[in-house]
């Protein structure tokens, strides 16, 4: 037995609510949960050059249940005061993320380099460049060479100013180099990326009222699909 125009929109229109609360509720958590799960422990980290990025970083001795991994992550430099020797030398980092990054890192502009790289134009060289224009760790600016790399960087000073990542972007994360005994060189700081896969949860508060919307929207559903006799009660 097909459903009345009535029950049809009646249907259709808390499919509707339901879709459109949903919505709002996921995007509120994304666009404020800006802090990934990275472990406080010490993280070793191998580098090698890279091509499609400055750096292939190694990450290993990795936690279980954080949202970085043991394995290879695209690796940027962000401190020319210095160098990295490469694989198989082990560096021993604490990792942040760009979004908290340490009180050193704080003032740095990384809207900037997290824009860039969710924008990314030109080859490894010129993105590099790029986000050494933004760090100014060395308390000089840095001029890059590469006209992409100004293209880059005018993109975004036009659109970057303020960008935080969101839910399926990369964030930078920081890998800030831990020296544990004195005769150690310095090492460079650097970051990786990381997709932010992290999958938005709703707040308690919000769980009894969409257990109840979801409830009342299976009763409306049962109600308007269900056969009825030419009696009015519910045939069998």
């Amino acid at each position: 037995m097909e459903m009345g125009k009535n029950s049809k929109r009646n249907l259709a229109i808390s499919f509707a609510v339901f879709t459109a609360l949903a919505a709002i509720l996921v995007t509120h958590v994304a666009a404020t949960d800006e802090e990934f799960n990275l472990p406080s422990t010490l993280i070793s980290i191998e580098v090698s050059d890279g091509t499609e990025n400055y750096f292939d970083t190694e990450l290993s001795h990795v936690p279980l249940g954080y949202d970085v991994t043991n394995g290879t992550y695209p690796g940027w430099c962000i401190d020319v005061r210095t160098e990295m020797t490469r694989s198989p030398a082990i560096h021993i980092v604490k990792l942040y993320s760009s979004m908290s990054p340490p009180g050193e890192l704080a003032g740095e502009d990384w809207d900037m380099v997290n824009y860039i790289l969710n924008n990314k134009q030109g080859t490894a060289e010129d993105v590099q460049q790029a986000i050494w224009y933004f760090i100014h760790m060395d308390g000089d600016d840095y001029i890059p060479t590469s006209p992409v790399a100004w293209d880059i960087i005018n993109d975004a000073l036009a659109n970057g100013s303020g960008f935080v990542p969101e839910y399926g972007q990369i964030v930078a994360v920081v890998c800030y180099p831990i020296i544990l005994f004195p005769s150690q060189p310095d090492v460079q700081i650097s970051i990786i990326e990381v997709s932010y896969t992290v999958i938005p949860e709703f707040p308690s508060g919000f769980i009894l009222p969409i257990s109840m919307l979801t409830t009342l929207l299976a009763i409306i559903v049962y109600r308007s699909i269900r056969p009825r006799a030419k009696n009015g009660h519910a045939s069998l």
